[in-house]
C-alpha cells in the first residue's frame, strides 16, 4: 500500500469481494486507491435503513458488496490518522461504493512537489459509500 490509499472499516466479509484496481480487500476493511493527486479525496458514508436510490451524478467507478459491521465505519489514511467516522446499524449490510473524479491526471504520473496541507472547497475526487441493513 502506499500514500494514495484511502481505509474505510470496520468491516468483515463471509466471502471477501474480488479486488480490482480501485478496491483492495485486506483484513477488515476496505481499502481504496484514489487517482487525486492533490491528496485530498472527499471520501461520504451515508447510512440508510433501506435501500437507498442511486445518486443522479455520473460514477466512474461502482461496486455492490455484503459485509458485517459494527455501530460505526470510519475513514483513515496509511498512518491511522481517522479522517471522520459515521454511526451505522450493526450487523449483516449492504455496502454501495461508488466513485468519480478519476479522469483526472493520476498522481503516480504528476506529484505535486507542494501538495496541499488541507482539504480543497472542490475536491477533484468524491468517494460515495451507501450502507444499509441486509434483512
Amino acid at each position: 500500500m502506499y500514500y494514495r490509499t484511502i481505509q474505510v472499516g470496520p468491516m468483515t466479509f463471509s466471502e471477501a469481494p474480488a479486488e480490482d484496481e480501485v478496491i483492495q480487500v485486506p483484513g477488515d476493511g476496505l481499502a481504496l486507491t484514489s487517482s487525486d493527486n492533490d491528496f485530498y479525496p472527499l471520501v461520504r458514508i451515508e447510512a440508510w435503513d433501506g435501500e437507498p436510490p442511486l445518486p443522479a451524478e455520473a460514477w466512474d467507478h461502482q461496486r455492490e458488496f455484503h459485509a458485517t459491521l459494527t455501530d460505526e465505519l470510519g475513514v483513515l489514511d496509511l498512518n491511522g490518522v481517522t479522517y471522520g467516522r459515521a454511526p451505522v446499524t450493526p450487523g449483516p449490510a449492504h455496502v454501495r461504493l461508488l466513485c468519480r473524479g478519476r479522469e483526472h491526471t493520476p498522481a503516480l504520473e504528476s506529484l505535486d512537489e507542494f501538495p496541499p496541507v488541507s482539504p480543497h472547497e472542490d475536491p477533484l475526487e468524491i468517494w460515495l459509500i451507501q450502507v444499509w441493513p441486509d434483512r
